[in-house]
């Protein structure tokens, strides 16, 4: 009982900051929109054709549903194994909440990326 007190008081503060810095980033995609808006209005309108996917995204994708399928199959035979579970989507919520963050710090006025 200990430990989902500990994991719940975790995931309690990653909620906190993730909505922090989710929000954050939100205002500053649409402070940008707002600023262009209008003016490149035509140059942002792409066909499906134009839009690139990410390389390597298809089988990384992939790995991750049949990682997450095989860990709920396993997490079906016993119990223990929801703690993993609980504790991987802490880490992906952790892992969320920094790519948010250098996403932000690289924003700032007079840093390069």
């Amino acid at each position: 009982m200990t430990l989902f007190y500990i994991g719940a008081t975790i995931g309690l503060v990653l909620a906190v900051i993730y909505l922090a810095v989710g929000t954050q980033s939100f205002l500053r995609i649409r402070r940008e929109l707002a600023a262009s808006a209008g003016t490149e209005a035509l140059d942002n309108e792409l066909d499906a054709a134009e839009v690139a996917l990410v390389p390597g995204f298809t089988w990384k994708a992939t790995l991750a549903v049949l990682t997450s399928f095989i860990l709920l199959i396993i997490a079906s035979y016993s119990g223990v194994f929801w703690y993993v579970l609980a504790l991987s989507g802490l880490g992906t919520a952790a892992a969320v909440i920094v790519a948010f963050v250098l996403e932000l710090r690289g924003d700032r006025p007079g840093q390069v990326s």
